[in-house]
């Protein structure tokens, strides 16, 4: 990932030649311009006059995705999609998406000053790569490839997911959703109330291991077994009577497997 050096202003010289007949000079026309590096000491310079081309700048300087981007700072990512496409400004939104980046607001909605925070020498959120992920809620049925989310922290502090866990469990940022457990279905193994980071990239049925589905519009949580030559859906409260294991079939969708559990209860 590049680092940032420097971020230099620059005003075309026509502007200063310019006056008008009073002899007023008319406000320089800014444009910004960030200077950074990469590890092989690659010299890159990108031209970032606009909102959107600052705020696509900061996003890849973190190596970020809109999705990743969008959970982080608590909004949509049509928000990020269209601010950076230039369709809507959505300024609103600008406090908290600079705050998630760890970049300067003045900077992002105006261009002034610099990219980075004063003192900032570090990532706002843990060590340089962390990933910072906020709850959300899927919004069923599935339609087409991707997921569509929606913010659900409800003000809960989101969770910093450290890149040498994130490589031991072989997941990619972009690929993660956190979601709240609903109902006690899965009681003593995860609890109504309970966080699950879900890595929707792992979509293929796997023998005792948790997972989200998509059960005709609505999310459910539960363990595969692999039994009399079929896969089964099984909850784990041990009122079976009550929660009885049912066949995986068409009906079911697979959004993915649960990988971390965030829960109050010991």
């Amino acid at each position: 990932m590049a680092h940032q050096l420097l971020a230099a202003r620059a005003t075309p010289a026509a502007e200063h030649a310019r006056s008008d007949s009073q002899g007023v000079h008319p406000k320089p026309r800014t444009v910004t311009y960030v200077i950074s590096f990469d590890h092989g000491c690659t010299i890159n310079i990108a031209r970032v006059k606009t909102v959107a081309e600052r705020l696509r700048h900061a996003r890849l300087q973190r190596g970020w995705t809109q999705n990743h981007l969008a959970a982080a700072a608590g909004v949509s990512q049509g928000t990020i999609g269209n601010i950076e496409s230039g369709a809507r400004q959505s300024r609103g939104s600008l406090p908290q998406i600079a705050e998630a980046l760890g970049i300067s607001h003045k900077w992002l909605a105006d261009g002034l000053g610099s990219m980075t925070l004063v003192n900032s020498v570090a990532p706002p959120y843990g060590d340089p790569g962390t990933v910072v992920l906020r709850r959300s809620r899927l919004l069923l049925p599935l339609q087409g490839p991707g997921l569509v989310t929606e913010p659900d922290d409800n003000g809960i502090a989101p969770l910093l997911l450290h890149p040498a866990w994130l490589r031991s469990v072989s997941a990619r940022p972009e690929h993660l959703v956190a979601i709240q457990v609903s109902g006690s279905d899965m009681e003593p193994s995860l609890f109504d109330g309970d966080t699950v980071v879900l890595n929707t990239d792992a979509t293929t049925p796997t023998d005792g291991q948790v997972f989200a589905l998509d059960q005709d519009g609505t999310v459910i949580l539960r363990r595969l077994n692999r039994d009399g030559g079929q896969w089964w859906l099984h909850a784990d409260h041990p009122d079976q009577a009550r929660f009885p294991r049912k066949s995986f079939g068409p009906a079911s969708v697979l959004i993915g497997r649960v990988l971390l559990k965030l829960s109050s209860h010991i």
